[in-house]
């Protein structure tokens, strides 16, 4: 391992039929909504924290704090809710898919994982919005005419639900494809 700093992130991996299940989506997608970026598959998952460069040194602290984040931690159930967009109506910056299921689980997470790394990483200064970046800066002339949901009519009440029993660290490369590659996985008790 080189001693530059790497690029790093902790995030939950999402099972391989929501996978699938927003790959075909996205594909169906693209050809409506004109975004100019649209996030590779195997690079979907939900972030709890964004951490940025990051030493050698610090990752092994940071190792240590998930693991007894995950040691502490239940697996819980999430499924598949929607679809949104984050900025203006006419010119949204994110399109995303929507996460249900054990929110509380999730945010209980989330604040775990905060409170851990609190001497190493300033707190979020925004509420956690769990959700999976699905395509960024839309370049469409027109404003979207539709919600997102109204483009999978045969998908109404269609759920994908699965159990959470892992966070992973991942390393952010933004010259690769896929850009995320998990460094270490932590396994829930």
């Amino acid at each position: 391992m080189s001693s530059e700093p790497l690029r790093l992130f902790i995030a939950i991996p999402i099972d391989q039929k929501w996978r699938e299940r927003l790959t075909e989506q996205s594909r169906r997608l693209k050809s409506n909504l004109y975004f100019q970026k649209w996030t590779h598959p195997e690079d979907y998952h939900i972030t709890l924290k964004f951490l940025g460069d990051t030493s050698i040194a610090t990752i092994q602290q940071i190792q240590k704090l998930l693991s007894n984040v995950a040691l502490a931690t239940e697996p819980f159930e999430l499924r598949a809710k929607g679809w949104g967009t984050f900025g203006a109506p006419t010119s949204p910056s994110i399109l995303w898919a929507s996460v249900g299921g054990d929110l509380d689980a999730l945010t209980d997470l989330h604040r775990r994982i905060e409170d851990s790394l609190e001497g190493l990483y300033p707190r979020e200064n925004r509420a956690f919005s769990p959700h999976l970046t699905i395509a960024r800066r839309y370049k469409g002339k027109d404003q979207l005419k539709t919600a997102i949901d109204d483009y999978f009519p045969d998908d109404k009440g269609s759920e994908n639900n699965w159990f959470v029993k892992e966070i992973q660290l991942y390393e952010s490369n933004l010259e690769t494809v896929p850009m995320y590659k998990p460094i270490a996985t932590f396994t829930f008790a």
